[in-house]
């Protein structure tokens, strides 16, 4: 299907194409599982402003973009491009340069029309921009009030083209269980497009209210494709439910699973009542020194005997590869929102460089190229096995944790049970406390 979108350099589509590529590599092994929905509104073409909330710095704009089959231009905060080397690479890497607030120093002018004249024309040419319209990073639940940026451009270029130009806002919710965490869990889901269009007669009325409703609209729609958690005091109670239903759904990371809490979400996260259930749960667990899951799994010891030679391999093996980067991070002292995408950049050479070395051994060994790539399979396998022992040695841990608790005090362990049930029958479950044997 043809689509229309913003002439670019041959070249530099090619590296757009490779840098999208090594993305895809980066996220595939940084995420243990991507989930992304609402497919059925990346068929779009033309000028559109692709927007997302902002919980994890550069992860944001890689997840919200990698779906979309256009190339898109990123509007990016004027301090990453103060080094020179960083505004050489970024300036010819599809980047436009917007001074925030905090990004202009006392006396300087905030001047923010180049940004907008380029916003305009890439537009005009039926270029993709993409904003992260929280405008600062945060890495929690909640989804802030957005910057004003995206009206602005947006309505900008309709009044330069008589509001026939067919801009479209794309919504995108991303919600990570864990932004920093390296094989965390992460959900990307994109909305119906926006069209600014009806906003037409609102915007020459009364231009910056046009402006601050759009907005809010448009984080209202963002709002609704993620875990809001709607103030930073709620992320403990979002937190808390995801781990309820994801135990409930037996670990399952899948559409239904999270459609569910969204759904549970939105319709209680003002229950100040069912918050303080939530929160007095957690409290009793962790006094106890348990956890959720100890409570709701019973892990066989039998598959952990299994799973055992696969560990020592793929623990020994790739071990080194997934250090290098976490020691990276800690020795750098950035702004901790970073960690994911350090982790992910260094990744992309500790791993290429461990399956070099793998193969270069296994070949040394067997003198065989194809008992080489066997073992270099054997290897990339045994990595996988190796988190599935440790996510299994952890359920049995805590489920032995929890057995002991079971025996040493059975009437706070019924409490216990009780007031999950409590929670789960409120949440509409039909999963009940197991009675740990």
């Amino acid at each position: 299907m043809p689509y229309r979108n913003a002439p670019i350099n041959p070249i530099m589509r090619l590296i757009y194409a490779l840098l999208r590529l090594t993305s895809w590599a980066g996220i595939l092994v940084f995420y243990r599982r991507r989930l992304v929905l609402g497919h059925e509104h990346l068929r779009f073409d033309g000028p559109a402003i692709v927007v997302s909330n902002h919980p994890s710095t550069l992860m944001d704009p890689l997840n919200a973009g990698l779906n979309i089959r256009q190339e898109m231009f990123f509007l990016a905060n004027y301090g990453l491009f103060k080094n020179p080397v960083s505004a050489w690479i970024l300036n010819r890497l599809f980047c436009i340069p917007v001074k925030r607030k905090e990004d202009v120093a006392k006396g300087e002018t905030r001047d923010n029309d180049a940004a907008f004249e380029a916003s305009f024309r890439h537009l005009e040419k039926n270029g993709v921009l993409y904003i992260a319209a929280e405008g600062v990073s945060w890495m929690n639940r909640y989804v802030r009030p957005f910057k004003t940026g995206t009206a602005r451009i947006a309505f900008g270029a309709e009044r330069r083209n008589n509001w026939q130009l067919g801009v479209k806002i794309i919504p995108v919710g991303i919600s990570y269980d864990a932004p920093r965490l390296f094989r965390s869990r992460t959900t990307v889901e994109y909305g119906a497009p926006i069209d600014p269009g009806p906003w037409a007669n609102a915007d020459l009325q009364d231009h910056e209210k046009a402006v601050e409703d759009f907005t809010a609209g448009i984080r209202a729609r963002v709002s609704a494709l993620t875990l809001d958690s709607h103030s930073e005091a709620g992320d403990a109670f979002v937190d808390q439910a995801e781990i309820l239903v994801r135990n409930e759904h037996r670990g399952a990371y899948d559409q239904g699973e999270y459609l569910f809490l969204k759904d549970f979400l939105g319709k209680n996260i003002q229950n100040e009542g069912l918050k303080a259930q939530f929160a007095d749960y957690f409290a009793e667990l962790q006094k106890a020194n348990l956890t959720d899951v100890g409570l709701s799994k019973v892990q066989s010891p039998v598959s952990l005997l299994l799973l055992a030679p696969f560990f020592l391999l793929g623990y020994g093996f790739w071990f080194l590869p997934c250090y290098l980067p976490w020691l990276l991070c800690k020795r750098l002292k950035l702004y901790p929102g970073y960690d994911s995408n350090v982790k992910m950049l260094a990744g992309l050479f500790t791993f290429p460089l461990a399956l070099w070395a793998g193969w270069e051994l296994a070949f040394w060994l067997f003198r065989s190229s194809l008992w080489a790539w066997v073992s270099l399979l054997v290897l990339v396998i045994c990595g996988y096995l190796a988190e599935v022992f440790m996510d299994h040695a952890k359920l049995w841990w805590e489920g032995r944790a929890a057995r002991a608790f079971q025996k040493q005090k059975p009437e706070e362990w019924r409490i216990l049970c009780n007031k999950r049930d409590e929670i789960l029958k409120a949440c509409k479950s039909k999963v009940q406390c197991q009675n740990v044997q």
